[in-house]
C-alpha cells in the first residue's frame, strides 16, 4: 500500500493518462515509466547491497 500522497499522485497521473488522446504520447509516456521503474529498482538493489555489505554485479 502506497502513502496516501503517493495515491493522490498516481490518481492524478492516471486521469491525465486516461485523457491522452494521442497514441505516440501514450508511447511515450510508457517508455518513460519502464526507464523509471528500471531505474528505481537499480537504485533499491545497490543501495539494498550496500547497506548488507555485498558488492553489486556489474554487468
Amino acid at each position: 500500500m502506497l502513502p496516501l500522497n503517493r495515491e493522490f499522485s498516481v490518481a492524478l497521473h492516471e486521469r491525465s493518462i486516461d485523457a491522452c488522446q494521442d497514441i505516440e504520447e501514450l508511447r511515450d509516456v510508457a517508455k518513460s515509466l519502464l526507464r523509471i521503474w528500471q531505474l528505481q529498482a537499480s537504485v533499491t538493489e545497490t543501495y539494498g547491497a550496500e547497506l548488507l555489505g555485498f558488492k553489486r554485479k556489474q554487468i
